[in-house]
């Protein structure tokens, strides 16, 4: 009996997470329209928010691959001997992967965009409550965390499915979100510098809401890409 039931509870322990990742989406969205709008965020404040939320996302994509089984994780090429794909060799690589990518991104967005900001920043305390706790920030930040972790534990609660190459789909959703939402943003952002009006943030702001929400119904989509582990098989040379 107790058997019988667990399915439909796990059902509905999922469609309760997937309301509560809506609205944590939602609103962790609406807030940066609010504060460009009435609380005076700059465009170097939306990019750092934007930049802290590629992080998180990043964290809880290594926490994904880290939770695939040996065989779900495939192999991996290291100087042309494969071999099966450990968990810490797997997640090591893909950590170091985006965490360079992510500090360069960091670097780009300092040199182009943040002006008077090196005024006000100078050492990692004052990075922090500078940038995301004035002007109420780190709220929109809190409520992205919560969006990607209840994601992270809809994905754990969903049945495993028999996919091909959950690498390259795990890993697939990060780096397509990344480059679009990215490039969409910078150029946003350079707009609104250009022409000295907020319309283009708002622009952004608004399609990155919209494409956030949809995701949670579209990602499917991303089977299609082919992203990285073709036929659960890594290659590093070194």
């Amino acid at each position: 009996m107790a058997d019988a039931a667990r399915p439909r509870v796990l059902r509905i322990v999922r469609r309760l997470l997937s309301t509560v990742m809506i609205l944590a989406t939602l609103i962790g969205n609406l807030i940066p329209l609010y504060g460009v709008l009435y609380w005076q965020w700059d465009t170097f404040q939306l990019l750092m928010l934007y930049w802290m939320e590629t992080a998180i996302i990043a964290g809880f994509t290594l926490l994904r691959l880290a939770r695939l089984s040996g065989p779900e994780r495939g192999e991996i090429t290291v100087n042309g001997q494969p071999r099966a794909a450990s968990q810490f060799m797997l997640v090591g690589f893909f950590a170091l992967h985006s965490g360079v990518f992510i500090l360069v991104h960091l670097f780009f967005l300092w040199i182009f965009f943040s002006h008077d900001w090196l005024k006000k920043v100078h050492g990692v305390a004052s990075f922090f409550s500078e940038l995301f706790l004035v002007n109420y920030v780190w709220v929109a930040l809190l409520f992205m965390i919560i969006a990607s972790a209840v994601s992270f534990l809809i994905d754990a609660a969903r049945p495993r499915e028999k996919a091909p190459d959950r690498v390259g789909r795990i890993v697939g959703a990060l780096y397509a979100r990344i480059v679009i939402m990215q490039i969409a943003i910078i150029f946003g952002a350079i707009i609104s510098g250009m022409s000295g009006s907020l319309a283009p943030l708002v622009i952004v702001i608004t399609l990155k809401t919209l494409v956030d929400l949809g995701a949670s119904h579209v990602v499917p989509v991303i089977k299609n890409l082919n992203i990285a582990a073709k036929d659960k098989k890594l290659k590093i040379e070194m």
